[in-house]
């Protein structure tokens, strides 16, 4: 199982790619089989040609994202949340929850987006 501190370096990593819409980069976080919920409860992305699709499109998208509040992990699972910010809009926040493999890498992300949850 990954470490407290490798689980984090992922999470930090995640929101850097993420922010500098490096498509390569962010899918290379994740295992083959992951998966991601986005927004959850919504869409199910299943698998690496599904999640590079996704954030692909997702990075065309003008937007900045930052990490919002502490990491917070039990196991191989992580939270965190993230403000995002659109030209346009209030910035809001995102909460993710990660779930990692042995090799730390991403196998399930789940995205609960709130536009209404003003950052």
């Amino acid at each position: 199982m990954p470490t407290r501190d490798e689980i984090c370096s992922a999470v930090d990593a995640y929101v850097k790619h993420l922010a500098s819409h490096d498509v390569d980069a962010l899918v290379s976080l994740f295992a083959d089989d992951a998966v991601q919920h986005e927004p959850m409860g919504v869409h199910t992305y299943r698998g690496i040609a599904e999640i590079r699709a996704f954030d692909t499109e997702n990075a065309k998208v003008d937007f900045t994202v930052s990490r919002h509040s502490p990491i917070t992990v039990t196991g191989r699972f992580a939270a965190m949340q993230l403000r995002v910010q659109r030209e346009g809009m209030p910035d809001f926040l995102s909460t993710d929850l990660f779930e990692f493999d042995g090799n730390c890498r991403i196998v399930s992300l789940s995205v609960v987006l709130d536009p209404q949850a003003h950052a």
